[in-house]
């Protein structure tokens, strides 16, 4: 049975008491992010690189005659979107199909374990396009995601897992994933990368729900740029690393208790 593991609190020390402000942190990092050095940036991929201009959108914004916005959805951003509408055409692909959603293992995973929980609701490209009358769909969503989480912790019970979404969607189609929170993948190459399942940009799921009881809605974050472009910090202990190469060396060895807000309400999944 999926709990919240007390023995994680237990280990919680005054020095990474700051996790209960991470919120309000991110947010201070977020007005001084302008006057970072370039040169902070351009190591963020490792010695040589450069850091990757923050597109994560897979869509263009434009406004048709009326005056209203219209996304332009790239090629690519698209294939999500194949995937759910037409399950039959795509059966080497997908794990799982019900009425609702689609499971698959997201083809360039930021963890040893990384799925998508795939909506097969027409007209729901991200969080933005949700309202009330979703509220249970997202439930649904979200069972789905802790039935697989079950089924992965049953083969490794060393995995912990968060399940969410992105709060600005590279492709098309709503989305939920379920990730491990080692960040063992050679995917994960970049610091958006890093900082789109670490920081706000990733909207935890039950979060999600709950805002969506409240408020019929889900706000942007306000300034999604900026959370992708945040200095690398584990995920854990909130030590910044300089690049990414010394980010994974570091979370390899890492015991750090994870965030005492996000294990209260229960974000962090793991075996008892």
């Amino acid at each position: 049975m999926l709990q919240l593991s007390r023995g994680i609190l237990s280990r919680f020390q005054a020095p990474i008491r700051f996790w209960g402000f991470h919120s309000a942190f991110q947010s201070f990092l977020l007005k001084n992010t302008s006057s970072q050095a370039s040169s902070t940036e351009q190591m963020q991929g490792g010695k040589g690189s450069h850091f990757e201009p923050v597109t994560h959108k897979g869509a263009n914004v434009s406004k048709d005659v009326s005056g209203l916005n219209h996304k332009n959805w790239y090629g690519w951003a698209e294939e999500l979107r194949k995937l759910a509408m037409h399950p039959e055409q795509h059966g080497d692909t997908i794990l799982q199909v019900t009425q609702e959603a689609i499971v698959i293992a997201d083809k360039f995973p930021k963890g040893r374990k990384h799925l998508l929980v795939v909506s097969r609701q027409e007209g729901l490209d991200s969080l933005e396009d949700l309202n009330s009358s979703h509220i249970q769909l997202v439930k649904n969503l979200h069972a789905l995601g802790e039935a697989w989480v079950q089924k992965l912790l049953e083969e490794d019970q060393s995995l912990v897992f968060r399940i969410g979404y992105h709060s600005e969607p590279s492709m098309r189609q709503l989305h939920m994933h379920v990730i491990s929170q080692d960040f063992d993948s050679p995917s994960l190459k970049n610091k958006k990368h890093w900082n789109s399942f670490t920081t706000t940009f990733f909207r935890d799921s039950k979060a999600v729900i709950e805002e969506l009881e409240a408020t019929g809605r889900v706000k942007p974050c306000g300034d999604e740029n900026s959370l992708l472009k945040l200095e690398l910090r584990c995920h854990r202990c909130l030590f910044v690393q300089p690049n990414i190469p010394r980010l994974k060396q570091h979370i390899q060895t890492c015991r750090a208790p994870f965030p005492p807000d996000s294990c209260l309400q229960g974000y962090i999944i793991m075996k008892n």
